[in-house]
């Protein structure tokens, strides 16, 4: 049977339900339930994630959010793509057994591993963190005296240059904590080897590539197969294999731009389609949940200029209002008293002042600092 095409309208309110949920309480296990729904939040920026669920839970404190980090519901690792996430326990081994496996090649290739040298490199890794917390850099300084040793100096001068270093701390089996303490702030980073501290088990990566789908499909969907390739770093083809295997759980519908779009067959319900304004943080689903050609469900093109600094690769922090990304937004300062800006997306214009209050309110429970001045500004 056919079925009538999507809608632009229709694929942004259905995402808004799953992306806005509707979480009871305010505590650490309403945290890692938003988690849970809304799928892994990009997290290079480390209040990301403090942002994004603020966004999804308005009144939740920053205690609350340390606390699900403290307790491992939900952790911090870099995985899909080769960037740092957040998700909940039991998402880790998923994105760790697809990363592996996307990753190899770069492994190889940045590291000048040989074929076999991938796996004997993380085995090594594993086994020199053991059960402890390591300084990222301690862990690359080792690595480097461990490739000289038993692989070869071209490997282990290619730990040296940042790309290299990269690649090692960024192996997707460790999760970081912060040195610091402060899990909103930047810091060095202390890694530790995750499966033996969460319990989890390995995962064969076709089987948890089928689960990513359903998780992609859930928290950001409908989506296309681009899309979901995106995300996952997987390649097309091992994409359609596992949307394959899914059989009835997904349905197919045509859509914007003569794309298929994928929904499951019992999609998540109860969310709010208008959510109203929210300020989003850096590297938000709404935006990085998509293939770069299908972000416009919530954003114009002529706007991704404007959100995503090509120079640093950093996409900036937003403002969702009336179901669209309408403007841009930071804190000035850097004590705990800041100041709050926000100006339109060219040819956008900025909502009420009113509806700006409790957001910026929450915003500032979520980071735990006082926000006194609101500057809104025509951004000319």
């Amino acid at each position: 049977m056919s079925r009538r095409p999507y809608t632009l309208d229709q694929l942004r309110r259905a995402t808004l339900r799953r992306q806005f949920p509707r979480v009871r309480g305010r505590g650490r296990a309403a945290v890692a339930e938003v988690v849970r729904r809304v799928g892994p939040i990009q997290s290079q920026a480390p209040r990301a994630p403090f942002v994004g669920v603020a966004a999804r839970l308005p009144g939740v404190p920053y205690d609350a959010i340390a606390a699900a980090f403290e307790q491992h519901d939900v952790v911090k690792a870099s995985n899909i793509r080769g960037t740092v996430h957040v998700c909940v326990r039991e998402q880790f081994p998923l994105l760790d057994a697809v990363t592996r496996r996307t990753l190899a090649g770069g492994w190889r290739n940045v590291l000048r591993l040989p074929r076999d040298g991938v796996e004997a490199a993380r085995a090594e890794i594993e086994r020199w963190i053991g059960g402890d917390w390591r300084l990222e850099s301690d862990l690359t300084d080792h690595m480097t005296s461990w490739l000289e040793a038993n692989v070869s100096a071209d490997a282990a001068a290619a730990s040296k240059e940042s790309s290299g270093r990269f690649m090692l701390r960024g192996y997707s089996a460790l999760i970081r904590r912060p040195a610091s303490g402060a899990w909103d702030k930047r810091s060095p980073w202390l890694l530790r080897h995750a499966p033996p501290l969460l319990g989890t088990d390995p995962v064969d990566a076709d089987a948890a590539l089928e689960s990513l789908v359903r998780v992609h499909i859930g928290a950001f969907g409908p989506s296309t197969r681009d899309d979901i390739a995106w995300w996952s770093g997987e390649g097309l083809t091992r994409v359609d294999a596992a949307i394959a295997r899914l059989g009835d759980e997904a349905v197919a519908r045509p859509g914007p731009g003569g794309a298929t779009y994928l929904d499951l067959t019992d999609p998540p319900t109860g969310g709010r389609a208008d959510p109203g304004l929210r300020l989003l943080p850096e590297f938000d689903a709404l935006v990085l949940g998509y293939h770069p050609k299908g972000r416009t469900r919530f954003l114009d093109a002529a706007h991704a200029e404007s959100i995503w600094n090509r120079a640093n690769g950093v996409f900036s922090a937003a403002v969702l209002s009336d179901g669209r990304l309408a403007a841009l937004w930071r804190l000035v300062g850097t004590g705990r008293r800041r100041s709050f800006e926000a100006w339109p997306l060219p040819g956008e214009s900025l909502p009420p002042e009113s509806e700006f209050a409790d957001p910026v309110e929450g915003l500032a429970q979520a980071l735990d600092i006082e926000i006194g001045d609101l500057r809104l500004t025509t951004g000319d």
